[in-house]
């Protein structure tokens, strides 16, 4: 029996003065495959923080963006589902805030050793119709689509679940 440890996270969606989303190059853990993919800053909330004092934590340490987690209100989206690193296996929620930034840069403060290797892959800020247009893996899956509405100032009323796996993952009967 394979045994999870809990790690809930909180994400970013960065958005730039010209609505352009700041996405990091990274190789994702199992179940995914060894491919690299994009995904949004963030990581895993420590004792006591919560999602939104954590998102805006980790804007700090990867991007070098200072934001308010009380500014940040209410989560825009949530997915959830379990993956393995390392031999070691997790189970995550991960809980997505939406804030805007005054220009699009990327000064990362303070990176963990293990976060270290995902940042030499690059990063990029990318328009909702790059996003939709791509065929490279984006973290979380349904991104793209929840990106018009945010960008227009339009929040959801509660948070989007956004799935766990790729469509095309899915259909191959991965999960």
């Amino acid at each position: 029996m394979i045994i999870r440890t809990r790690r809930p996270t909180a994400r970013v969606i960065l958005a730039s003065p010209d609505d352009r989303v700041l996405l990091f190059r990274f190789v994702p853990p199992d179940p995914w495959p060894k491919e690299p993919a994009w995904h949004l800053p963030g990581g895993g909330l420590e004792a006591g923080e919560t999602p939104a004092r954590a998102a805006a934590r980790e804007a700090l340490e990867e991007t070098g963006h200072v934001l308010d987690p009380a500014g940040l209100g209410d989560p825009v989206a949530v997915n959830e589902g379990a993956w393995s690193n390392l031999g070691r296996h997790f189970y995550s929620v991960h809980t997505y805030f939406f804030a805007r930034v005054a220009a699009a840069t990327v000064a990362p403060t303070a990176l963990e050793d293990y976060e270290t290797e995902d940042f030499r892959h690059g990063n990029r800020w990318w328009s909702a119709g790059e996003l939709a247009a791509t065929r490279e893996r984006v973290f979380p899956p349904g991104l793209a689509g929840l990106l018009p509405d945010l960008l227009a100032g339009l929040w959801p009323a509660a948070p989007v679940r956004l799935p766990w796996m790729h469509e095309e993952e899915t259909s191959a009967g991965r999960d």
